[in-house]
């Protein structure tokens, strides 16, 4: 980006032509950065919430110093895992504060640890425990000949699912320009999204049954012989069994049960199989829908059974430039089921996954009376109050904290639930680097960039405020094989140089780099199988897995009551709630409910009229959109709008629609948060003066 600083404020921000990556893209957010930084909202101050509920400004010091007090007056009395941290997406955005968040809170030694994953993706998660993982690399867009996107809109989001770099750059312009040089597309929505308008192939299924359109290519490409029986023979372990298990999933099934054409089921698969190169990716879509666990594990079997795997001697995926290269090899990490291991919650017996438990059952793990009762949680770059399914309990639980902190910029919905709220320095106040977003690059590229403006004097960088909150309770923080010292903490340049000690780039060649550094090719290549790893092989059918198809296959969730189903829909301009509150970026301000203009009409509602959502969890009224891009019996609308003080200029929080009652998966908790099943009604004047 380029920035115009006048008197120490940023006036205008631009692409930067000449960056090798972006080329001069950017978005809407990213031009409105002046106003993410220094908008009327923007907190400049650190703030403690008073015993009227009201918050005033309070010194970074002191606010640290009280929240060690209460931290350890919690631990004393409850123990360790009476503390919990939860993380978002706001904080991977900044290289330092993921591993100084985790480094304090592995000293509290609580094992109550959740982000944001756990309520979007965690079924990528479940998939690499049940199936294992292929060491050798995925195949990569830049040089495929076909590709699949399911449940995810690059043209809008910026992310084409599992974090694949070539469509978040200009996502646009590179589909457009990977149709041209010959790539075949194909696009899983139920919408005609901005993305399906690019496709050769758009399959729309119903809502929540992607896993039985996944099952149904998988019939095609078995029975067809379509697949590679060399990767299959050398790599999997059961692909008689999964060939068995979608054998009676055939086209006609798919057709009656997700609504797509036969025809469209057999041409997208024997399209995804033609192809020589290129990968099935998934988004959000998938994951926060109903059998999400299911239907990401055949979207990775089609992968696999399509062998779309880097073998041995081919270039390895060398894009780790300030992070250490982990060598490519041509063999398996077998399935480890580490959830069947991992610290059991007393809510559920829901074990971890990967060090977190599942967001889903936080508020539980807040509310439920027992020895393990969360009662103390810090918040970094996440807002759990306007995120977190079945809205209401959310709400409760995090007003019954006795200790809620929140590192914000702004005052999000949890800020304003807080006891103390930490004013951090936002993205162009401090120095900073590409180390953790290097899977989000085409190539291998890194960057460095020093603070362009001063930041308020009362404002502190995130990682710093864990070092000393973990400072003050007494805590030692290691931190890139290092004790640090807190009475003369470094830097955070010298941080970010630590931090790439392992990499292949100088750090001083780092920084002398305005426009970034392109590493070019590492030369790498994936190596031969070890001799402990030659004879694991890729599960595609295990027993649970078998059983979650028979479910999927019989799971009828629209109903007379519910007829319609309600789905996630991304925005350009919100990377969940962050962006929402910044006047004038979303158009209208708001988050409308959006459908067809046939289902419209046959609830007598007018565009642009007030209507009522409801579903077995609660109701919500909202502004009535026509959209001719949604299919029939589909309602859209976006996650993260609405306010704790119901402002209606702030649209509506679809939370209330979601809860944790009905449709939450084994092993990770995860709740349905799309495909929700609901009924729409016009609002009468006596519900809206309500």
């Amino acid at each position: 980006m380029l920035l115009d600083v006048e008197d120490g404020r940023i006036v205008r921000v631009l692409g930067d032509a000449r960056h090798p990556i972006s080329s001069g893209y950017t978005c809407q957010k990213g031009r409105r950065a002046g106003d993410l930084a220094q908008g009327p909202d923007r907190l400049t101050t650190s703030m403690r919430r008073t015993g009227t509920g009201t918050h005033v400004p309070v010194p970074v010091s002191e606010a640290v110093a009280e929240i060690a007090d209460r931290l350890r007056a919690i631990v004393d009395r409850h123990g360790p895992d009476a503390v919990a941290l939860f993380m978002g997406t706001q904080q991977n955005f900044a290289a330092l504060t993921p591993p100084m968040a985790r480094a304090w809170f592995k000293g509290t030694g609580s094992h109550k640890l959740f982000s944001t994953m756990t309520i979007d993706q965690s079924a990528k998660w479940v998939v690499a425990e049940r199936m294992g993982t292929y060491l050798g690399g995925r195949q990569r867009f830049e040089d495929a000949d076909v590709w699949l996107l399911a449940g995810t809109n690059p043209v809008v989001s910026g992310n084409g699912g599992d974090g694949d770099g070539a469509v978040v750059q200009n996502p646009s312009v590179t589909l457009r320009a990977a149709r041209e040089r010959g790539l075949r597309l194909i696009v899983v929505d139920p919408r005609r999204t901005e993305t399906a308008a690019l496709a050769d192939v758009h399959l729309a299924p119903r809502p929540g049954t992607d896993a039985v359109l996944f099952a149904g290519l998988l019939h095609v490409v078995l029975t067809e012989r379509l697949h590679d029986a060399d990767f299959c023979r050398r790599f999997t372990a059961d692909p008689r069994a999964l060939g068995d298990v979608v054998s009676d999933v055939t086209p006609a099934v798919v057709q009656r049960i997700c609504g797509v054409p036969a025809d469209q089921v057999r041409t997208a698969a024997r399209m995804f199989a033609a192809g020589s190169r290129g990968m099935a990716t998934s988004g959000t879509g998938l994951c926060m829908g109903p059998h999400s666990n299911l239907a990401e594990h055949l979207v990775a079997a089609l992968n696999v059974v399509c062998g779309r795997f880097r073998r041995e001697g081919e270039p390895a995926d060398d894009r780790a430039v300030l992070t250490r290269q982990v060598p490519a090899r041509a063999e398996v990490a077998p399935p480890a089921r580490g959830y069947e291991r991992g610290f059991r919650s007393r809510i559920g017996g829901v074990r971890a996954i990967r060090g977190e438990l599942p967001s889903g059952i936080l508020a539980d793990e807040i509310l439920a009376p027992g020895p393990d009762q969360v009662r103390a949680l810090i918040v970094s770059g996440g807002n759990p109050a306007a995120a977190l399914p079945d809205r209401g309990k959310a709400l409760r639980a995090l007003r019954s904290l006795d200790l809620l902190v929140c590192v914000d910029p702004r005052m999000s919905d949890t800020a304003r639930l807080a006891h103390y709220v930490i004013a951090p320095t936002t993205m162009y106040e401090r120095a900073d680097h590409t180390a953790i977003m290097e899977p989000f690059f085409p190539r291998p590229f890194a960057q460095f960039t020093p603070a362009v403006v001063t930041p308020p004097p009362d404002v502190v960088d995130d990682w710093r405020f864990f070092l000393d909150l973990a400072a003050a309770s007494g805590q030692p923080v290691k931190f890139a094989g290092r004790i640090l010292d807190p009475a003369a903490p470094p830097t955070s340049e010298q941080m970010l140089a630590m931090m790439a000690e392992r990499g292949r780039v100088p750090f001083a060649d780092l920084v002398a780099a305005p426009h970034g550094h392109l590493a070019g090719d590492s030369g790498a290549v994936v190596g031969p199988a070890t001799a402990e790893g030659a004879g694991h092989r890729l599960h595609l059918m295990s027993d649970d897995v078998r059983a979650e198809l028979r479910a999927a296959l019989t799971d009828t969730a629209v109903t007379e009551r519910f007829p319609l189903l309600l789905t996630v829909r991304r925005i350009r301009e919100t990377v969940n709630s962050t962006g929402t509150r910044v006047p004038g970026l979303v158009p209208g301000g708001t988050n409308p409910a959006s459908m067809h203009p046939d289902d419209l009409a046959a609830l007598g509602v007018a565009d642009g009229q007030r209507v009522t959502v409801r579903s077995a969890s609660g109701r919500l009224r909202a502004t009535a959109r026509a959209d001719r891009s949604l299919s029939r019996g589909t309602v859209t609308m976006t996650h993260c709008f609405g306010s704790v003080d119901r402002r209606e200029d702030l649209g509506v929080n679809v939370n209330v629609l979601t809860g944790t009652r009905d449709g939450v998966q084994a092993i990770n908790a995860m709740p349905t948060m799309t495909a929700v099943p609901v009924a729409v009604e016009p609002t009468t004047s006596e519900e809206d003066d309500s």
